[in-house]
């Protein structure tokens, strides 16, 4: 049984690895006949608790089973060192959205550029790793002596709940204020906690993602959902199953604080990310993406390809 299966389904684990693993192998070969001898960079995307770290170890065992070598990390490692978090939210001191880590602006993402440029050039590749149980749930990277070095891949595996969240241009972030202050809608609700301004920096700080990062994902596998409050409930049940096996969690109150601090990223990046898609590499051709629709129950109720 895959780590984390239990919590998913079996069946729809085993479902998830084989439609998407099998996408990343047609992508491969795509990239094999350029030809280039650089390994295929996929960006994977869903909400907290869809499933992404336990798809990410299917698909390594997956694709290593096919003789694929594969290598997966997350934007999750890419998050600011301890004492760099604690500047930038004492720096920004009016936007609780940068208070902790989650959003766009508390990762190194030159970091992660590097790692990736690595990883394509083919090197002996040090693949950053983050512990969040350090200095008390706060995290911190951990030693780089002790990052593992990943050799050479044909398959890159990068994820994270806003990877591939996209800046709002000035007539879209308009809009998006339109509909949070002047609109009763339940789309923008969470977004309604914060000021303007603390949510225009976080827009703001994707581009920096957009241009280091988006651009050398060669393809993506996306598990979306339709409503993204089902992140509380994904979440909860996280949380039950660590109380249950003894180790610490969050009370709810603690869940609900933590939870409302990432919603506004799904709010503001959704609707672009549905209607014109992630950034990629270009170097293949359409479609580059994979979407997988789950339902409240995490079950895939559909697969389709987007451009």
């Amino acid at each position: 049984m895959l780590p984390g299966m239990s919590s998913l389904g079996k069946a729809s684990v085993r479902d998830r690895v084989s439609k998407s693993g099998d996408f990343i192998i047609r992508k491969l070969a795509q990239k094999r006949a350029i030809p280039s001898r650089q390994p295929l960079i996929v960006g994977i995307n869903g909400p907290q608790g869809s499933g992404k770290t336990t798809l990410v170890r299917g698909l390594v065992a997956y694709l290593q089973a096919r003789k694929i070598t594969t290598v997966g990390f997350s934007l999750d490692d890419l998050y600011l060192p301890y004492k760099q978090q604690e500047q930038l939210a004492s720096q920004h001191r009016d936007n609780p959205l940068l208070r902790f880590r989650g959003q766009a602006g508390t990762h190194d993402h030159m970091l992660g550029h590097q790692t990736l440029e690595g990883l394509l050039r083919g090197q002996d590749t040090p693949i950053p790793q983050y512990d969040k149980s350090l200095n008390g749930g706060y995290g911190d990277q951990v030693d780089r002596r002790q990052w593992a070095v990943a050799k050479p891949v044909d398959v890159v595996l990068f994820e994270g709940w806003n990877l591939g969240f996209r800046m709002l241009d000035r007539m879209e972030f308009a809009r998006f204020l339109g509909n949070v202050r002047d609109s009763d809608s339940p789309l923008f609700k969470h977004s309604r906690s914060f000021t303007d301004a603390n949510l225009a920096e976080i827009n703001g700080n994707l581009e920096a993602y957009e241009t280091s990062l988006y651009t050398l994902i060669d393809a993506w596998v996306y598990m979306r959902v339709s409503n993204v409050d089902v992140v509380y409930r994904w979440r909860k049940q996280q949380e039950d199953e660590l109380a249950a096996s003894g180790r610490s969690s969050l009370s709810d109150t603690q869940l609900e604080d933590f939870i409302s601090r990432f919603m506004p990223g799904y709010e503001m990046a959704l609707d672009k990310l549905d209607k014109h898609g992630f950034v990629s590499s270009g170097l293949l051709g359409a479609p580059n993406t994979l979407r997988m629709h789950l339902d409240i129950d995490r079950n895939v109720v559909a697969f389709d390809h987007k451009l």
